[in-house]
């Protein structure tokens, strides 16, 4: 298959359609305003980022959080080694994914599999010994005649992180995992309905119609993405395809275009920011409780990377 970088009529009149968010049919229900159009990463905000942290304050709680539990497990004679960097890909822009953003990811260059990756600190996931689980976790009332305190250095780090919630949140504390999973559960229901909106049909219709014009045949943006010359499948995910070969770059430019042609991105983001408003119209002090929770961390963390949080084990 070959690229054909000319936008005929129909792949114009396609986006045109997209972007204006009606057609004959009145595909979109509404008017212009309705269907916004991305043009940078800065563009892709959806609601529920009013009540989670960004990725790089997530990096800072995660941060602190490692730090407390490396120096709390230190008064015990555990020390808690730092992972090393690991490979990562680059940094996404936050909802990239639920946007399907390709912009910024250089598929000209690079194709579906994106810049190649660096090197980054993760302080989210590292092993530990049974020595080191006992101490985080509070499994044992002592070790060396040192009293463990009640959970452990988890638990202990969380309280310091949660340091002041109580009064903010009338009492009544949340802990880590609860706060998580309920905010998962809550961004999960958003996406499943975003997932179901008519909308976003229409859109992969459009982009289909794009991508036909252009030479290449692909049902929807998963198929292209996934296509099993160059990605994994479960039935072959120990063949190492060969990357970034001329036929995934001139499939993934040609996908990138159709999706800004066709304002792909516009019509994702209005479904999910329609499915996020009513999840957080239902769920508003919930979600409030869980944004209160996230800046008291944020604040607290900073307060300890910085040395002006008291510490006690």
């Amino acid at each position: 298959m070959t690229f054909a970088p000319a936008v005929s009529a129909r792949r114009l009149l396609a986006g045109l359609l997209i972007a204006a968010g009606v057609t004959s049919c009145g595909l979109f229900g509404g008017g212009a305003d309705e269907i916004p159009t991305p043009r940078t990463a800065a563009d892709l905000g959806l609601p529920l980022d009013a009540y989670d942290l960004t990725a790089a304050e997530h990096k800072v709680v995660d941060k602190a959080r490692f730090m407390m539990l490396a120096d709390c497990t230190r008064t015990f004679g555990i020390e808690l080694e730092a992972p090393p960097p690991s490979a990562d890909g680059p940094e996404r822009p936050k909802n990239a994914d639920l946007l399907a953003w390709l912009e910024d990811w250089q598929v000209e260059k690079y194709g579906y599999a994106g810049p190649p990756p660096r090197l980054t600190e993760d302080f989210t996931s590292y092993s530990v010994s049974d020595a080191q689980w006992v101490v985080l976790e509070g499994r044992r009332r002592t070790l060396r005649g040192k009293a463990i305190p009640p959970g452990g250095c988890r638990g202990s780090a969380e309280a310091l992180l949660d340091q002041g919630t109580l009064s903010l949140l009338g009492g009544k504390a949340a802990t880590l995992r609860e706060k998580e999973e309920v905010f998962s559960q809550l961004a999960g229901d958003a996406a499943q309905s975003a997932y179901d909106d008519l909308r976003r049909r229409d859109a992969d219709r459009a982009w289909r119609d794009c991508m036909v014009e252009a030479g290449f045949f692909y049902p929807n943006i998963e198929a292209a993405a996934g296509d099993s010359r160059w990605a994994s499948t479960p039935a072959d995910d120990q063949i190492v395809k060969p990357r970034g070969t001329g036929a995934e770059i001139a499939t993934a430019t040609a996908d990138a275009e159709c999706r800004k042609d066709t304002n792909y991105y516009g019509v994702r983001q209005a479904a999910y920011r329609d499915s996020q408003q009513r999840i957080i119209a239902q769920n508003r002090a919930e979600l409030d409780r869980i944004k209160i929770i996230n800046q008291a961390e944020l604040k607290n963390a900073r307060k300890f990377l910085a040395g002006q949080l008291a510490v006690t084990w």
